[in-house]
């Protein structure tokens, strides 16, 4: 997992090619605070974005999630979100998997991070994660995620 702020982003060393996809795709804030919620493609199944107005649930109303062929860049454009972390080590053979590369597991979390818009997390394929999580009231948000294929993530 890599945490970070589109505000510090350019101090923030990143492998070569997140740094090219925070660079010429995530780009700002304000350039995805406004788009459409929807399935935005950049390079087809290798790489998109889904931009999406969510509310927030009590940490016990989520489960984890984990991919295995998608890294996910999750950035908060609006509002205040809560991301549960850890553990490294679960059980991936209990886990449900009701869509293609989103498996669903009940273990819980060990940390979580606190999200304001501009901030983002990036979970690489297995490693577990359980986003739209509030530890006060629901609340709306609007958050991007980039899907990266793990394909894409070679420097070569």
């Amino acid at each position: 997992m890599i945490i970070g702020s589109l505000n510090t982003l350019a101090r923030t060393p990143l492998p070569a090619p997140l740094d090219r996809i925070m660079v010429e795709v995530v780009q700002s804030l304000a350039h995805w605070r406004d788009a459409p919620v929807g399935k935005h493609e950049i390079a087809g199944l290798q790489l998109f974005c889904l931009v999406s107005d969510d509310l927030t649930e009590p940490v016990n109303a989520r489960r984890g999630e984990f991919h295995q062929q998608y890294l996910d860049i999750q950035l908060l454009l609006r509002g205040e979100e809560w991301i549960g972390v850890g553990p490294h080590d679960y059980h991936p053979q209990e886990a449900d998997h009701p869509h293609p590369d989103l498996w669903l597991v009940d273990t819980p979390q060990t940390s979580y991070v606190a999200l304001q818009p501009g901030d983002f997390a990036i979970f690489w394929p297995g490693e577990l994660h359980r986003p739209l999580c509030t530890h006060t009231e629901p609340t709306k948000i609007k958050k991007l995620v980039v899907k990266v294929h793990r394909d894409l993530l070679s420097d070569g």
